[in-house]
């Protein structure tokens, strides 16, 4: 997703760990992994329930989403990314949700769209860029 910094990387990694473990026990994150059949990890992906405001559809005041999706390089283009999607969403239709949402990825982008997602309109505010540009602006001067 754009972080090349190793270090940034593993602390996100261990603070990510915790979280989903303590949202795995609530049961609001369910996660899927696909092996061969030696038993090797070929890739997974994750759903979590976030909650949202309730409004018409989403009485129950939650929002399926996807994320952590990942597929081992040397497997990737032969449908594991696919195969999981396509589990996460059955699960979340057969639950009653009314949709799933996800920030694809550059390279996942083709994944979802061939199974259907749609792309979205979405906004952001990123205060570490900002406080990157004033910085840059403020050593100019």
């Amino acid at each position: 997703m754009g972080v090349g910094d190793r270090r940034s990387l593993d602390r996100a990694d261990v603070v990510y760990r915790q979280w989903a473990r303590e949202h795995l026990k609530s049961g609001d994150f369910r996660a899927w992994l696909a092996s061969n059949s030696e038993g090797k990890i070929l890739g997974g992906g994750a759903l979590s329930l976030h909650p949202v405001q309730p409004r018409p559809g989403y009485e129950r005041g939650v929002q399926p989403y996807l994320l952590s999706m990942y597929t081992e390089r040397a497997y990737r283009g032969q449908g594991v990314a696919s195969r999981i999607v396509r589990e996460a969403v059955s699960w979340t239709r057969k639950q009653g949700y009314p949709s799933i949402r996800l920030h694809a990825s550059e390279m996942g982008r083709r994944v979802y769209s061939n199974l259907g997602f749609k792309r979205s309109w979405e906004m952001k505010m990123d205060f570490r860029q900002q406080s990157k540009s004033r910085k840059s602006r403020r050593a100019k001067r």
